[in-house]
């Protein structure tokens, strides 16, 4: 029973809906044909052409119109709105501008031809699974974590206050008291923590220190002392993890995504060179020298014109 009080109540709700775009749209009532929604001026749009706009609008707009008040807010602020303003635009021959025009006709071609090319080379991008191991096999860099550290360093201005840090670590003092203590600027906080950095990230001149950091093989051991134009710094490492190369079921879409675009590519770059081999085509190489000619002599009389200043 509750079921059937609730369908009715949809589709009596329904029919209210559909009975006020009919009837209650301002100055509409009188001498709409049957099909007719909404009639601006001497305009009209059908229910169908209604429902065929909020068709082609985004998902995020057709969410928005699915309450009956958001479709009536769209009829009214979209819809007539945008037929009021085309029509008021047109009276001033906005509608025959040249330039609006050729951008009109822009947009068309552009569209056709995408909408051509998209059904003419809809399965040219298709990509089987073992394309897709072949080409993670012969990728392998592109899919493998580089190297990283962690580590902690003590760096000074001068060579004899290194020598007496090197004193106080041989007699088994903390590294981190130790940079707390001696370290310069920043790098006293937090026990002379570096955190953490992979191959190849810092800058060219600490080239020798990174390469330092990254010579250190087991967890606690301590550096020869490296001199960069910053100091001179020993360095801990605290943790090391080496190269991993990410399992093919991470990457396998984004392989997919590469190898449909390279695909699609080559077979948009084919069809074209094929299509203009089909096709007659002339160019007026005379006037098309005249052209460049005229382009180079405007270039020329461009880069000739001297500011005010140097005219005075």
């Amino acid at each position: 029973m509750g079921q059937e009080t609730l369908m009715r109540d949809n589709v009596r709700s329904f029919l209210l809906f559909f009975l006020c775009l009919v009837c209650f749209l301002p100055g509409c009532q009188k001498g709409l044909g049957e099909k007719e929604l909404v009639r601006v001026n001497d305009v009209s749009v059908s229910l169908e052409e209604f429902r065929e706009i909020t068709e082609r609008q985004s998902l995020e707009g057709k969410l928005r119109l699915l309450k009956e008040k958001d479709r009536r807010d769209f009829l009214e602020n979209y819809l007539i709105t945008r037929e009021v303003l085309y029509q008021e635009a047109s009276k001033k021959g906005y509608d025959k501008n040249k330039q609006i025009l050729a951008k009109i006709d822009d947009i068309k071609r552009a569209m056709v031809i995408e909408a051509f090319l998209e059904e003419t080379l809809n399965k040219k991008g298709d990509v089987s699974d073992s394309e897709i191991q072949r080409y993670y096999k012969e990728h392998k860099d592109l899919f493998t974590e580089p190297e990283e550290i962690r580590f902690r360093q003590i760096i000074v201005e001068s060579e004899p206050v290194m020598q007496e840090v090197l004193v106080k670590l041989s007699r088994g003092e903390s590294f981190e008291k130790l940079a707390s203590t001696y370290n310069v600027g920043k790098y006293r906080e937090d026990g002379g923590n570096f955190g953490s950095i992979r191959r190849g990230q810092l800058s060219p001149v600490l080239a020798q220190f990174e390469e330092a950091a990254f010579s250190l093989r087991n967890k606690g051991e301590i550096s020869e002392v490296i001199k960069t134009p910053f100091g001179y710094h020993i360095i801990r490492l605290d943790d090391k993890r080496g190269t991993a190369l990410k399992p093919l079921a991470l990457v396998k879409e984004r392989i997919r995504y590469i190898l449909e675009s390279e695909k699609k590519q080559a077979a948009r770059t084919a069809f074209v060179k094929e299509a203009k081999s089909r096709a007659t085509i002339f160019i007026n190489e005379k006037l098309w020298t005249e052209e460049e000619k005229q382009e180079l002599k405007s270039g020329g009389e461009k880069n000739t014109v001297k500011p005010e200043a140097e005219k005075r």
